[in-house]
């Protein structure tokens, strides 16, 4: 997936800032959204992005 493709258009948050989220540290999705407020817009791509945050995680 392109680190440059918008996952949260509320938000404005792209896949590179997941990814910077867990490489500081985020464990969970909701550790993720703490970070970079992925899904707290409108809350429509919250499922897709938590499947994504597992993936990325390994779970």
């Amino acid at each position: 997936m392109d680190d440059d493709k918008v996952i949260c258009g509320c938000k404005n948050v792209k896949v590179k800032d997941i990814k910077n989220a867990i490489a500081s540290g985020a464990k969970s999705f909701e550790e993720v959204q703490e970070k970079t407020e992925v899904g707290t817009g409108c809350g429509h791509c919250v499922e897709k992005n938590k499947a994504l945050v597992d993936e990325l995680l390994g779970k």
